[in-house]
């Protein structure tokens, strides 16, 4: 019997994309000169950075880059870590969460304003403090589910070009042409459990030409029966990704109690907005 979200698993899939004659870029290289038939590895790095150590080292020993984004938080930032994966040829980029971190300073937000002003601020500052290790060009807004901010709204006044980005991952892709595909909830169609890591409209596109999988093992088949679209990003959360011992257990059990709290979160958000 084969088990989900093991380091064999992981192989296989990256695998099967070669087999069938995709190529893979980091992010910043496809916003620069994409390829017609590729596959962008997005590795957010929430927590566990030596699992992403493990999936950086992986890709290498097949001769494929990915782009790891790494949040200035401990359970994330490991200087060394960061630095050898740079050092294998990997894009390094930024997991942002500003809005959500500094709303942590306030008993209450009443001013949003105020809010993402003192957000671009301590852009400014988590961004240098990645650049000393590592060139940062692209950045990827973490989704913070607890939060009732998104990050991504500090862009609604500032312009993260001003400070040498030239791409943000949810809004410098067309996802009506690139397909994708998130292990967020510890499965492939964890958008109905997941507060921000998604697509919205365009998840609703892919969803009704048949573009929604459950298991890595649907997607290893999608691939060997040329199913899938020539572009596609895959998010994975490297602490999800593990072999087959305790740490495995462990997640699987802590993601199955927090998919149903994520979903209630949701459902109330929305109600919310309907009362509003």
């Amino acid at each position: 019997m084969q088990f989900d979200f093991t380091l064999d698993i992981y192989k296989k899939i990256l695998l099967c994309f070669k087999t069938k004659g995709y190529e893979f870029q980091t992010f910043s290289e496809y916003l620069t000169k994409p390829k017609e038939k590729v596959i962008l590895l997005r590795n957010d790095v929430d927590r566990m950075p030596e699992n992403a150590l493990i999936l950086a080292s992986i890709q290498k020993s097949f001769e494929i880059m990915g782009s790891y984004y790494f949040r200035t938080v401990e359970t994330s930032m490991n200087e060394d870590i960061i630095k050898e994966i740079a050092g294998m040829g990997h894009e390094i980029g930024y997991h942002y969460e500003n809005l959500d971190t500094v709303a942590k300073g306030f008993r209450s937000v009443k001013n949003k304003n105020h809010l993402l002003d003192m957000g671009i601020l301590d852009f400014q500052t988590q961004l240098k403090r990645l650049r000393e290790l590592a060139p940062i060009e692209t950045i990827c807004m973490h989704g913070s589910p607890i939060s009732k901010f998104n990050n991504k709204d500090l862009w609604k006044k500032f312009d993260y070009t001003d400070f040498g980005i030239i791409g943000e991952s949810y809004i410098d892709i067309d996802f009506n042409e690139v397909l994708y595909l998130t292990d967020t909830g510890r499965r492939w169609d964890g958008f109905n459990v997941s507060v921000r890591d998604k697509i919205n409209g365009q998840q609703m596109i892919w969803e009704k030409n048949g573009m929604v999988f459950k298991t890595s093992f649907d997607i290893i088949n999608a691939i060997d029966n040329d199913l899938l679209p020539s572009k596609i990003m895959m998010t994975f959360h490297p602490q999800r990704w593990n072999q087959l011992n305790s740490i495995w257990c462990k997640e699987l059990i802590l993601q199955n109690i927090k998919n149903p709290v994520k979903k209630l979160l949701i459902h109330f958000r929305d109600l919310n907005w309907l009362i509003a």
